[in-house]
């Protein structure tokens, strides 16, 4: 079984205040992953088993395969089971923070290196990434990542919503991100339930890779 946690850092308490200090909450760091990870050590061995996201300030939606565990102090919690129920053929909005990155192989052998799809068209098409094409470059993407995922992306209902980089902290380098909102169609629930609360791409101990999901009404009907 796997939750779905609205997380809310408290404002009005000597506790609250002093863990948000600690952990250095920064548009330009690594939007709270710190915060994050202080809901689930309670087993310090443990690996990452959660997803989340920030949505307005102090608070995140988190996706874990535990429930978070906190002091009232510091943190109010509202918990509940998460376990979507996704047949084939069905369409949903979605929203999507990720890391858009693709792994280049190098001639030596080494470690494969990282960029962003932008930086990669860059390679192609040196200079200024308009707004259509950089959108264009988004979704399709997205489109490849979720293939094998089990499901489609549609093109015309779906949008680069916004795109920057994190600053990770205590690094130098940046990680790029993008919000891509629209309409996916499910092909495989078996493969795309799991991704729910996997995630897609990289950078997810970052607040990255949580795909949410809404219901769509019915169509509208032809007069």
């Amino acid at each position: 079984m796997s939750y779905l946690t609205l997380a809310e850092l408290r404002r009005d308490t000597p506790q609250a205040r002093d863990q948000a200090r600690q952990a250095a909450i920064s548009a330009h760091r690594d939007a709270g992953h710190r915060l994050i990870w202080s809901l689930f050590n309670d087993d310090p061995g443990a690996k990452r088993d959660f997803l989340y996201r920030t949505t307005a300030d102090n608070r995140f939606l988190i996706v874990s395969a535990r429930p978070p565990r906190a002091a009232e102090a510091v943190w109010r919690l509202k918990t509940k089971a998460y376990a979507p129920d996704l047949t084939a053929g069905q369409r949903l909005g979605f929203s999507l923070r990720a890391n858009p990155s693709v792994a280049l192989s190098q001639p030596d052998r080494r470690r494969s290196k990282r960029l962003d799809i932008f930086q990669y068209h860059k390679l192609a098409s040196p200079g200024p990434i308009d707004p259509q094409t950089r959108e264009d470059i988004a979704l399709e993407w997205l489109a490849g990542k979720l293939a094998p995922l089990g499901a489609t992306v549609d093109r015309t209902l779906s949008q680069l919503a916004g795109h920057t980089q994190l600053r990770l902290d205590g690094k130098k380098a940046l990680l790029t991100a993008i919000d891509i909102e629209g309409v996916l169609t499910v092909t495989a629930p078996g493969s795309f339930v799991p991704a729910l609360t996997e995630g897609i791409g990289h950078g997810k101990a970052f607040g990255l890779g949580l795909i949410l999901l809404r219901p769509l009404g019915p169509p509208a009907r032809s007069p």
